[in-house]
């Protein structure tokens, strides 16, 4: 078990630092990425404050809670596309003959799938959240205690499952459609919205298809109407909702990895 454990540690180990000697060939690449997506942030909270200030807080949440909540958000979202990206691609692997590989080496085909790409230009994602949670929990008075640090490192943790069970469970549809690009991509501004804004704002429908179906008010939203004590909207759950979220993160994830080696049975190859 032990060694077994070590040699999954270093392929994972290899496959990264082959990752980062490719993506440090393009400089240029990761200089514009590195300008892009910090503008793309911070373009984002600036908008916020727009809508706050012209008009009025968004269902109660004002500008310093909603830049708590877009942070938390933009966070998990940056660990996820560090480790989880490859699960955006299954649909051109299966097409290009990609996926025969992970099939022919003798190890779990899941594993090889998201350590086959360490996303090291993803970390750059990371900066702009962290520096806009760290403000927002400033002007939102989050108070560092050592039970809601344990409790945000939980929350992180589950925040990250969830993405990555939501794209693996898309990302398997491939096996039987081959192509899914339209729904990640679909599901790609589905998250950005429903991370970005108060999730009560939404009609209660929307607030139970998020919050029981496709839980991703788990993300961000639940998390952070309990550290500011700000109303959920209605929608009550026993215990705390910081707890939930790694919990639903797992559950989420168990059940996405079912769906996956489901798929890979019907998966025909790529075909000549």
């Amino acid at each position: 078990m032990v060694s077994s454990i070590k040699h999954y540690v270093s392929v994972a180990s290899c496959f990264a630092r082959l990752a980062v000697q490719r993506q440090l060939e393009y400089p240029l690449f990761l200089f514009s990425w590195l300008l892009m997506i910090p503008i793309q942030y911070f373009s984002g909270i600036w908008m916020l404050k727009i809508i706050v200030d012209r008009f009025q807080p968004l269902n109660g949440w004002d500008f310093p809670q909603l830049t708590f909540l877009y942070g938390l958000g933009l966070i998990s979202h940056g660990i996820f596309v560090v480790f989880f990206i490859n699960t955006w691609s299954i649909d051109q692997m299966v097409i290009n003959g990609g996926f025969d590989r992970l099939l022919l080496r003798p190890m779990n085909v899941f594993f090889q799938l998201i350590a086959s790409y360490v996303n090291f230009i993803g970390l750059i994602d990371c900066i702009p959240g962290i520096i806009i949670f760290i403000y927002g929990c400033e002007i939102a008075g989050f108070e560092w205690s050592l039970v809601n640090v344990g409790k945000l490192i939980l929350v992180l943790i589950g925040g990250i499952l969830i993405r990555a069970a939501l794209f693996t469970s898309l990302g398997a549809i491939a096996f039987w459609t081959k192509r899914n690009g339209s729904m990640v991509g679909f599901a790609l501004a589905m998250l950005e919205r429903a991370t970005m804004y108060p999730l009560s704002m939404y009609p209660y429908f929307l607030q139970a298809l998020f919050t029981f179906v496709i839980p991703i008010g788990f993300i961000s939203f639940y998390p952070a109407a309990e550290f500011l004590g700000t109303d959920n909207g209605g929608l009550e759950l026993p215990l705390s909702f910081a707890l939930w979220t790694p919990a639903v993160g797992l559950a989420c994830f168990l059940l996405a990895s079912v769906i996956f080696r489901y798929g890979m049975k019907n998966y025909e190859s790529a075909g000549s």
